[in-house]
């Protein structure tokens, strides 16, 4: 009866500990490209696209290739396989999660922050009768 008991409880700790463990490697942290250089995992970074650098989709491959900019002013060609977001070239902000391998950023997301549709333009003005 004891020997059930002893391996219930090594079966219980080990599915905690694998529990535990799975949910730390699903988290992806921010961080700057020189970081995300150094940490060789995933991580995600928040930057703008490069206006100014050629950004390219290519349909055949489904490749999208643009230039980001971190906070920092450091810049990286990042590469991402799939489509283009809508709206990219609008976006304020753009975070990427992927890795860094070689002189690029493999991205397996895009997110883009877009300016708001509800935000005006310039504050109202108000009307004299």
């Amino acid at each position: 009866m004891k020997a059930r008991y002893l391996i219930g409880a090594i079966a219980l700790i080990a599915a905690l500990s694998g529990s535990v463990y799975l949910l730390s490697q699903s988290q992806v942290q921010y961080a700057t490209i020189s970081e995300a250089r150094t940490l060789g995992r995933k991580v995600q970074i928040k930057g703008r696209w490069d206006a100014a650098a050629e950004s390219s989709y290519d349909q055949n491959r489904n490749l999208f290739r643009f230039v980001l900019i971190d906070d920092q002013g450091n810049r990286i060609p990042v590469e991402y396989q799939g489509a283009k977001p809508n709206n990219f070239e609008l976006a304020h902000s753009v975070v990427v999660r992927g890795r860094v391998e070689g002189n690029h950023f493999h991205a397996t997301e895009i997110l883009t922050k877009c300016p708001s549709k509800y935000e005006g333009s310039s504050p109202m003005t108000p009307r004299t009768e």
